[in-house]
């Protein structure tokens, strides 16, 4: 995976090593994803590339990590709901304006090949906190 210079690998390393310990006593975990890019719209100067890693246990907790759009390192941690094809995980997430500020992303299943799937997150704008919609494409399995 392709890590630009400005993304901190050895946090993300830090991070995956503690999702893992975290999560141990679970037989296996239920998947692990890469974020991979997003689409603001408005685009304004927000950066697209947007890669991260992140786990979700057999409990639907999940934590991760990624380069955020206003091109610093975020770190998040929260609790996935699923139906279906359809996801929220909602928690709080780093890297923004305010050290910790509350994260709500409504996912959808797209298409599974070869036991990967590929998923699409909408990011609705916030007043004042995000300044675009988000789509963002997300790789699980």
């Amino acid at each position: 995976m392709f890590l630009p210079r400005p993304f901190n690998a050895a946090c993300l390393s830090a991070l995956v090593g503690l999702a893992v310990a975290a999560f141990a006593p679970a037989a296996s975990a239920e998947s692990w994803g890469l974020h991979i890019a997003s689409k603001h719209i408005p685009a304004k100067r927000y950066n697209n590339s947007n890669p991260g890693a992140y786990y979700r246990s057999d409990e639907n907790w999940t934590i991760g990590a990624y380069h955020n759009s206003l091109r610093r390192n975020s770190v998040y941690a929260g609790y996935t709901l699923e139906h279906g094809r359809f996801g929220v995980t909602m928690g709080g997430v780093t890297g923004y304006d305010h050290a910790v500020q509350p994260l709500f992303v409504p996912t959808v299943s797209l298409f599974t090949v070869q036991g990967v799937t590929a998923r699409i997150a909408f990011i609705p704008r916030v007043e004042k906190r995000i300044g675009s919609h988000v789509l963002h494409l997300m790789l699980e399995f």
